[in-house]
């Protein structure tokens, strides 16, 4: 399941559909338009047919880096979601997940191009899906479980109160 769209991609690219397609399609004949056009099922039919087959290409690229980044957002969230798994639709909405995979998955597009900007810009995704793994952040369920770190055990229990044995 992934949790964000093509178009949640667009939406957090600086410029839109045009960069998407820029990254996902490489072959300027693909234009952000066709792109939209494509992942959103609408009329095509001014396109040739070898153009129309690079942008299939291209959103199959697109989508496979959204499923991945989800996947990898799973590592994160399965240690306090677990039990309600897959995630609801309006739970996913209701949250910033949607926008941090998008951030995370444009970032990936960019591939050993990524500038230091970029991972600057994007860091905030990163750090929500930790936040959402450490019980810093929540996506507004009931947490099942709150992640401990591995190996450590906390407990906590009330202060002795009569100290006058030792």
């Amino acid at each position: 399941m992934s949790y964000a769209t093509p178009t949640d991609l667009a939406r957090v690219a600086t410029q839109g559909w045009d960069e998407v397609a820029q990254r996902a399609a490489r072959d300027a004949r693909v234009s952000g338009e066709l792109l939209r056009l494509t992942a959103e099922g609408g009329d095509r039919s001014a396109y040739s047919a070898e153009i129309i087959a690079l942008a299939d290409d291209a959103l199959l690229k697109v989508v496979d880096v959204l499923e991945r980044t989800s996947r990898a957002a799973d590592t994160y969230l399965a240690p306090r979601y677990r039990a309600v798994m897959p995630l609801a639709d309006a739970l996913i909405q209701s949250s910033d997940l949607p926008t941090a995979v998008a951030t995370i998955a444009l970032r990936r597009l960019y591939g050993s191009r990524v500038t230091e900007d970029m991972t600057r810009s994007t860091k905030w995704a990163d750090e929500y899906l930790r936040d959402l793994y450490s019980g810093k952040s929540s996506l507004g369920e009931v947490d099942t479980a709150t992640a401990q770190v591995p190996g450590r055990m906390h407990v906590s229990t009330q202060a002795k109160q009569d100290w006058s044995g030792y």
